[in-house]
C-alpha cells in the first residue's frame, strides 16, 4: 500500500491537471451542501437557543378582549405577565405618506425575555411615556429608513399625533414576517387608547405573555383546566418550539436538496472527467498490467488517485461552503434576534465532504471497470474500434455506493419525507429517462432502412443504436 500510495500521488502530480473538471464539479457540489446545510443548522441552534426571546414568554394566552380580572389574577399569581395588545393600521406622516404598521402597546414588564436595543439608547419606559402631553414612539429601524423618519419627527396614528423618541434597532419577539407584513411601532398602552382604534368593532389582538418557572405544558394545562370556557387561545413555548423546528426543518431539507441536486449533476461531469482521464491512460494502464500488477492492485492504484483528489476537492468545496453558511447566518442575524453559532458549522461541512468522496466513487466507478475491461494485448494493436464494457463487479460495487450514498442522504436531511421523495423523483426520472432512450433506439431501427430516407440521416439513425453510444 505505501507503494502504490506513493506512485498514484507522483502520478497524480505529473498528469492531474487534466482531472480539472473533476474537481470543479465536486468544489461546486459540496460548496452548496455545505453552505445549505451549515445555514440550516446555524439558524436552527440559534433560534433554538434564543426561542424563549423569540415567543416572548414561557405561555402565551391571546384573545380578542381583554381577560377577566379573575383570569389576569390567576395567571399574575403563577407568574410575571406582560400584555401587548396589537393591532394593524395606518401610520401617516405631515407630508402625506401613509405606511401599514403593526401597533404594539408595551407594558413596563415587557419584554419578558431579553431587552428592546433603541437608538437614541435608553429605557422603554421613558421612551414611550408622555411628556409635555406629547405620547412617545419606538419606530422599527427598517420602517423608519424606509419612510425617512428620525428621532423628534411627528407621525399620526388615529387621532392621536405622536412623536418618534427613538429607533428600535433590536426587538427580541420582532415577527419574522414585519419585513414584507407590517413593522412593529411601539407605544404605551395610554396611548394606543387614545388613537381611537380600540373599539367594539375594532380587529385587535390581546396578547398576555406569562413568564414561569413552572414547565410551560402544565402551566398551559391548568390554565385551561381553571377557565375552559374562556375565549382565548393558549399556547406554551414547547408547543411554538416544536412548529418552529418542523418548518425550519422542511426549509432546511429544501436548502440541502439544492446542493445535493447540484452535486449529482456535477457526478456526470466527474464521470466524463475521469472516463477521458482513464482513456488517455490506458497504455500505461495496460503497461503496469503488463508488468504483473494484477487488476485488483492496479484497480487500488486508480481508486487511491480518484480518493485522494476527491478528499482534497470536497475539503476545499467544504471550506467554501462554511464561508458560505456564516455569510447567510450574518445576513439573518441582522433580521433576527439569533446568536452565531460556530461550532454548528463543522458537522454539515463534514457530512458534505463524506457526500463528495462517496459521489466520486458512484460515479468513477464505472468509468474505472470500463478502462480495467481492456486487455494489454488488445491495447498494444491499438484501442481504435474496441468496443469497452462495464464489468458486472463495477456495476454492482457502483450500485452499493450509489445507494449508500442515497441512504446516508434520507437520513441526515432534517426531513425524511424531502429525502425519500427525492429519490423517488430522481428514480423516476430516470426511469424516463432511459425509456425514452429506448425508445428513440427503436424507432430508429424501424426508420434505418427505409429507402425513403437520405443517407446522411440513415447513418446517423445507424448511430442511434450503437450500444456505446453517448
Amino acid at each position: 500500500m505505501p507503494f502504490l500510495l506513493d506512485l498514484a500521488w507522483r502520478d497524480l502530480r505529473a498528469s492531474g491537471r487534466r482531472l480539472w473538471i473533476f474537481v470543479a464539479c465536486l468544489v461546486l457540489g459540496v460548496s452548496l451542501v455545505a453552505a445549505g446545510g451549515g445555514l440550516y443548522r446555524q439558524v436552527a441552534d440559534a433560534l433554538r437557543h434564543d426561542a424563549r426571546l423569540i415567543f416572548g414568554g414561557d405561555v402565551e394566552v391571546e384573545s380578542p378582549q381583554p381577560l377577566p380580572a379573575d383570569a389576569l389574577a390567576w395567571m399574575q399569581a403563577r407568574g410575571t405577565v406582560s400584555r401587548v395588545i396589537e393591532l394593524r393600521t395606518m401610520l401617516r406622516l405631515e407630508n402625506g405618506r401613509a405606511q401599514l404598521i403593526e401597533l404594539l402597546s408595551a407594558d413596563a414588564a415587557y419584554p419578558l425575555y431579553g431587552a428592546v436595543a433603541l437608538q437614541p439608547s435608553g429605557t422603554l419606559a421613558d421612551t414611550l411615556a408622555q411628556r409635555d402631553g406629547q405620547w412617545g414612539a419606538a419606530v422599527d429601524a427598517a420602517l423608519a429608513t424606509r419612510l425617512g423618519l428620525k428621532p423628534g419627527d411627528r407621525i399620526d396614528i388615529g387621532d392621536l399625533t405622536l412623536t418618534v423618541r427613538a429607533l428600535t434597532v433590536r426587538q427580541p419577539d420582532r415577527s419574522l414576517r414585519a419585513d414584507w407584513g407590517a413593522a412593529p411601532v411601539l407605544v404605551a398602552e395610554g396611548a394606543l387608547m387614545a388613537t381611537g382604534l380600540v373599539q367594539p368593532l375594532s380587529r385587535v389582538e390581546h396578547h398576555h405573555r406569562v413568564r414561569t418557572t413552572e414547565p410551560a405544558n402544565a402551566w398551559r394545562d391548568q390554565f385551561i383546566a381553571a377557565f375552559p370556557a374562556l375565549d382565548a387561545e393558549t399556547r406554551s413555548f414547547d408547543e411554538r418550539s416544536d412548529r418552529m423546528a418542523e418548518v425550519l426543518g422542511q426549509i432546511g431539507s429544501g436548502l440541502m436538496l439544492i446542493g445535493f441536486s447540484a452535486l449529482f449533476i456535477g457526478g456526470l461531469g466527474v464521470f466524463n472527467s475521469v472516463q477521458a482521464y482513464l482513456q488517455g491512460k490506458l497504455t500505461s494502464l495496460a503497461t503496469l498490467r503488463a508488468l504483473g500488477l494484477r487488476d485488483g492492485r492496479l484497480a487500488a492504484f486508480v481508486l487511491l488517485q480518484i480518493g485522494l483528489l476527491a478528499v482534497l476537492a470536497s475539503a476545499a468545496g467544504a471550506l467554501l461552503g462554511m464561508g458560505l453558511a456564516l455569510a447567510g447566518a450574518q445576513l439573518a442575524a441582522d433580521k433576527l434576534p439569533v446568536t452565531l453559532l460556530l461550532h454548528s458549522l463543522w458537522p454539515p461541512a463534514l457530512l458534505a465532504l463524506v457526500f463528495g468522496v462517496l459521489t466520486a466513487l458512484a460515479f468513477s466507478l464505472p468509468a474505472l471497470g470500463r478502462a480495467l475491461s481492456v486487455s494489454p494485448a488488445a491495447l498494444f494493436r491499438g484501442v481504435e474500434g474496441q468496443a469497452l464494457h462495464t464489468p458486472r463487479r463495477a456495476r454492482w460495487l457502483t450500485a452499493a455506493v450509489a445507494g449508500a450514498t442515497l441512504a446516508l442522504l434520507v437520513a441526515t436531511l432534517p426531513d425524511t419525507r424531502f429525502g425519500l421523495a427525492f429519490v423517488l423523483t430522481t428514480a423516476t426520472l430516470l426511469g424516463v429517462l432511459d425509456l425514452a432512450t429506448r425508445g428513440l433506439r427503436r424507432v430508429a431501427a424501424r426508420l434505418q432502412h427505409n429507402a425513403a430516407l437520405p443517407l446522411p440521416l440513415q447513418l446517423a439513425l445507424a448511430g442511434l443504436q450503437q450500444p456505446h453510444s453517448p
